[in-house]
């Protein structure tokens, strides 16, 4: 029976101090309530009036800009007062007292702007004197822009949003926070300046920095023997040009460093020195032998290799290769031809694995073998030397300057010594079978021949010509590089590309 009673008088308790507030409510504002930015909770219409006229006799706004500016208007600027009408008591009108308890959870917001007023014509005055219109306080806004190369690539430099104030979006703002009685405004925050056209997250500019970055962010090396030549950002820079929005690489100015490399590590057609079996210093600047870079197709490939972002190790293409790069490209495997002693010798490696006699083109009729410098151009078993009315077989056929090669010659009984002279080949160095057998078990495609020493003529006789001896039956000329040199190109075809190469003068003359 007690607790019945505890509990009665707890509700009625509780049900007295509802009825009370809500009463209270009925002539105060809520709790949570917001008046143009000031709390009035549980404030009468009374109450905030005066707060209101405290404030406003009192009023001043500050107004923030960029780089710490500011200024402010006060209430004696533009002549502000505060003229009440029923808005403050219509809004305690509004308020249903009985559900006050709602406004424990829930913030209840007015603005009202009908109560103050202010001299317009002040208030623009006031506006046109403030600090962020003086000219030493304007800046105009950059736009955001690629930064130029550095060791970390290319960054984007941010937009300056400059100071240029929005005078009409100024005033509008100012006038929003006077009519409200704002304390402070932030024209930054409310886009009072004029704005970069390009900032930082333009997606062109981020697009064309990824892939100016993808570019010269390639590393590519050269290895030249003991020379290295890299290729990275520092060069590709120089190289970028835009095409509209897409970056692109300058197909010139590449071919100009394919061509600098052509220049400076080619080796076709330059002199070169040679030590001779017999220990004699020779210089040979003929034929078609050494590094011969391909400067167009290595253009195109270097190019997409760059496009491509993929960094590493590079070998450069080639017309023709020698054995090993540097200045003495021969190497120490090679087939050296003597021609004023009709003997060659073989070598691998240094070391010495053949030699034989030969007999080497006819003097007496023009048909010398060639001196120069060249490379195995392939080999051949049982090949058919082809010429005007006859075929010739030979078991060994191992060209190495167009139609002229070293090969067998079942059809000769002696070599070496003077045979040459009157009764020598078309051309090519015959060998005894089982020589060209041994010769033809070393030798590999691309291996350097040299061919030095000879006579091209023969002294006139002082009495009238004797008949030539009759010479076997040779050709030289297998069907399948006739007329051709060893990159299977005619030797007109050959001259051209050596003055396009920039090692022979336009007079076939060489390029000193």
């Amino acid at each position: 029976m007690k607790i019945k009673k505890v509990l009665l008088c707890s509700v009625i308790a509780i049900v007295m101090v509802y009825l009370g507030f809500s009463l209270f409510f009925g002539s105060h504002f809520y709790i949570n309530t917001v008046i143009n930015g000031e709390n009035y909770s549980a404030s009468s219409a009374n109450a905030a009036q005066k707060r209101i006229l405290d404030i406003s006799s009192h009023y001043a706004l500050t107004i923030n800009g960029r780089e710490q500016l500011s200024d402010t208007i006060t209430s004696s600027d533009i002549m502000l007062h505060v003229e009440f009408g029923d808005e403050l008591a219509d809004i305690i009108k509004g308020q249903n007292m009985f559900l006050w308890p709602l406004s424990l959870f829930k913030k209840s917001e007015y603005a009202i702007d009908t109560m103050v007023t202010y001299d317009e014509g002040q208030l623009e005055k006031k506006i046109d004197t403030l600090s962020f219109f003086k000219a030493e306080n304007i800046r105009q806004p950059r736009d955001a822009y690629l930064s130029d190369y550095t060791a970390n690539g290319y960054q984007i430099v941010p937009e300056d949003k400059g100071t240029v104030p929005l005078r009409d979006k100024i005033y509008s703002v100012v006038e929003e926070a006077v009519n409200t009685l704002a304390s402070s405004v932030d024209l930054s925050e409310k886009d009072c300046y004029e704005t970069a056209m390009i900032t930082s997250e333009d997606k062109g500019l981020q697009s064309e920095c990824e892939q100016k970055n993808r570019l010269t962010g390639t590393t590519i090396t050269y290895k030249f023997g003991d020379e290295t030549e890299v290729l990275d950002g520092n060069i590709i820079k120089d190289w970028i040009v835009m095409d509209g929005s897409t970056v692109d690489i300058d197909e010139e100015l590449v071919r100009e460093y394919v061509n600098s490399l052509s220049r400076k590590y080619d080796t076709w057609g330059k002199k070169r020195e040679f030590t001779t079996t017999d220990g004699e210093t020779i210089t040979i600047a003929e034929g078609a032998y050494g590094w011969w870079m391909n400067r167009a197709d290595e253009t195109a490939e270097l190019i997409a290799q760059i496009k491509s972002g993929q960094s590493g190790e590079r070998i450069p293409v080639y017309r023709a290769q020698a054995a090993q790069y540097g200045e003495d490209d021969i190497g120490n495997t090679y087939v050296e031809i003597d021609l004023t002693s009709q003997h060659l010798w073989v070598y691998s490696d240094g070391e010495l694995v053949e030699e034989s006699d030969f007999v080497s083109g006819n003097v007496s009729n023009g048909n010398s073998t060639p001196v120069g410098i060249y490379s195995i151009t392939y080999k051949e078993r049982d090949a058919t030397l082809r010429g005007a009315g006859y075929a010739s077989k030979v078991s060994y056929w191992m060209p190495f300057n167009g139609n002229v090669g070293m090969h067998d010659a079942s059809w000769r009984g002696a070599f070496g010594n003077d045979i040459y002279l009157t009764n020598g080949s078309h051309g090519c160095v015959n060998l005894p079978v089982k020589k060209a057998e041994s010769i033809y078990s070393y030798v590999e495609k691309g291996e350097p021949v040299i061919v030095y020493g000879g006579q091209t003529s023969l002294p006139k006789p002082e009495t009238e010509t004797q008949p030539e001896t009759e010479m076997q039956p040779e050709t030289e000329i297998p069907p399948e590089t006739a007329g051709t040199d060893n990159l299977g190109l005619t030797p007109e075809q050959q001259i051209q590309l050596l003055i396009e190469a920039g090692l022979l003068n336009p007079d076939g003359t060489p390029v000193q």
